[in-house]
């Protein structure tokens, strides 16, 4: 891995630990810093219980801690950057590869956002319900985002990160977040309504959170997606290219 390769999966993996421990706490949820990230903890059984941006060698005792910490199925989110003992460490443990992810990047420098006829806008945090049952329809592939039961509450109040809704014809029709740190701006979370697809409204959701991503003075932003999915294509167009994969591996 060059030098060059290793600070930017270092510095993209930090900022996605960072922005994750701060919605982990905002949601009432625990944190046990390790290998250079976190570990999440917001209930038993949570989807989103893992640890992630572990960059650091981690030991056994290290390991049986988190393992403890986030009770079963323990989940890790591992990036090439990943200390190289530990893959060994994981078989031993009896871990296994429950999906990959791709991570996206590009750079803002000379960034210019087309004027579109879509409505894009930032949620108020008094909007959270609203958002959470819009992007958890998309999710869910529903069109009646009054009857989703969204699976966790998403906030609209965390420091340097902002809920955007898309609308159609004046009605709700997807969402995406932006979060900040340390200059990357990190796009997550984005669900459009099936009804609504087609219509390049994703990709109205990523200008808008680039736009506001440059005018805060960020230099790079990136993106997970699953490989080969519409989300994929759709930050392709914005000008993402692929950065690194990255594995989640599950014990239990």
């Amino acid at each position: 891995m060059s030098h060059g390769f290793q600070a930017l999966v270092r510095r993209l993996e930090r900022a996605q630990a960072i922005q994750n421990n701060r919605f982990n706490r905002a949601a009432g949820g625990r944190s046990l810093p390790l290998g250079g990230g976190f570990a999440h903890f917001l209930g038993e059984g949570h989807p989103l219980n893992q640890a992630l941006g572990l960059v650091d060698p981690l030991s056994v005792d290290e390991l049986v801690t988190v393992e403890a910490f986030l009770g079963q199925p323990t989940v890790l989110e591992l990036s090439p950057g990943a200390d190289p003992d530990l893959w060994p460490l994981l078989a031993e443990r009896g871990y296994r590869m429950q999906q990959f992810q791709q991570l996206w990047v590009r750079p803002l420098a000379g960034l210019v956002v087309s004027e579109g006829s879509t409505t894009v806008r930032v949620a108020e945090p008094r909007e959270a319900d609203l958002y959470s049952r819009v992007v958890s329809a998309g999710f869910m592939e529903r069109d009646d985002w009054q009857a989703a039961e969204p699976p966790f509450q998403s906030s609209l109040d965390v420091p340097d990160a902002w809920g955007f809704l898309v609308f159609v014809d004046g009605q709700p029709a997807g969402g995406g977040m932006l979060g900040i740190v340390e200059g990357v701006a990190m796009l997550s979370g984005d669900g459009v309504m099936p009804r609504f697809r087609g219509r390049g409204l994703q990709k109205a959701l990523i200008q808008a959170r680039l736009d506001l991503a440059q005018r805060r003075g960020c230099d790079v932003a990136c993106a997970s997606t699953a490989p080969g999915t519409a989300s994929q294509r759709s930050y392709e167009i914005c000008g993402f290219g692929a950065a690194y994969p990255k594995v989640e591996m599950a014990r239990g």
